[in-house]
């Protein structure tokens, strides 16, 4: 079914999802009837007018993506991401010490995306699919892109990659403070080591090294 390329295919005015490629999301799809019957629907204009319709819809395409992901029967991608990231750096042991360094290393790009990049991934895709429908018409579409999606900027249009905050505030507060805290003791190291060495160089040594 074309219209599934629309999530799981590469193309210039919709984005990815990264590493799925496309044999796999097309064989959960030919397995899946609500999957099918919600793309098909795409394009629609019931979709566009029908706030419980569009939910609906919606609904099974999160679940369609957590399948893709390895999570059957769940419909919140939002969960999934949760369950993801914890199967990964869940502690055993509430005493046992948080390794920064592994967590540096994750790949954010093997999370499905969040709903309200979703969302807006799902916008684009029906705008698109409206279009392609009518595309015998002169003007497929009367709506803007900038309510679907996009937005413009310098005479372009971009991703609307989400709605609100990136992250919450007491998220984005204690990652910047952390930030910062690392920071200062990186400088304090490098100074230790300047100092160090500038005292070797220099022909300085400990007191107690000479009555050794």
């Amino acid at each position: 079914m074309i219209k599934s390329c629309l999530v799981s295919t590469p193309l210039k005015y919709n984005p990815v999802l990264f590493g799925k490629g496309k044999l796999r999301p097309y064989k959960l799809l030919k397995k899946f009837d609500e999957s099918q019957k919600a793309f098909i629907k795409f394009g629609e204009s019931e979709l566009r007018e029908d706030s419980d319709e569009r939910k609906n819809v919606f609904n099974s395409i999160q679940k369609y993506i957590c399948s893709v992901y390895n999570a059957r029967n769940v419909i919140d991608v939002d969960a999934v991401r949760l369950q993801m990231f914890t199967d990964s750096y869940k502690v055993s042991d509430i005493n046992e010490a948080f390794n920064r360094k592994k967590l540096r290393n994750f790949d954010a790009s093997s999370l499905p995306p969040c709903k309200n990049e979703l969302l807006q991934h799902f916008l684009r895709a029906n705008y698109i699919c409206a279009i392609w429908d009518n595309a015998h018409l002169s003007k497929p579409t009367s709506r803007k892109p900038e309510n679907n999606g996009w937005v413009p900027e310098s005479g372009q249009y971009h991703f609307k990659w989400f709605e609100g905050d990136q992250l919450p505030n007491y998220v984005s507060d204690s990652l910047q403070t952390l930030s910062e805290a690392v920071e200062d003791s990186d400088i304090d190291e490098d100074k230790s080591t300047e100092w160090s060495s500038s005292d070797e160089d220099n022909g300085y040594t400990d007191d107690d090294d000479g009555n050794n």
